[in-house]
């Protein structure tokens, strides 16, 4: 259960939730975690606002979209170059935060 889905059980019975709220629920909404008055009041706010009806399909094929990604093994040459540029990042930061221009 996610903090906002427990602040919401928390409300009172009959809500017309806002925009932001939507957003808080969609992730239970998209499990099927939303018990059916919430997923109820849910769909009523979807029926009359457009922009929440493009967040939720935008947030829904985004969830698609990471899912059918492969996972993939780093080559050993890449993994030390990436080594070797975050160290060196890492060093410039220090070097320019111990030296204030």
């Amino acid at each position: 259960m996610t903090k906002e889905y427990a602040a919401f059980r928390r409300r009172p019975r009959r809500v017309d939730l806002t925009c932001q709220q939507v957003t808080d629920l969609i992730l239970n909404y998209v499990r099927g975690e939303l018990p059916p008055q919430a997923t109820l009041a849910l769909k009523a706010h979807l029926r009359e606002c457009p922009d929440c009806v493009a967040f939720l399909a935008t947030y829904t094929k985004t969830i698609q979209a990471a899912r059918s990604l492969q996972y993939e093994t780093i080559p050993p040459t890449m993994r030390r170059r990436i080594r070797h540029f975050l160290r060196t990042k890492i060093s410039e930061a220090s070097h320019s935060a111990a030296d204030p221009v």
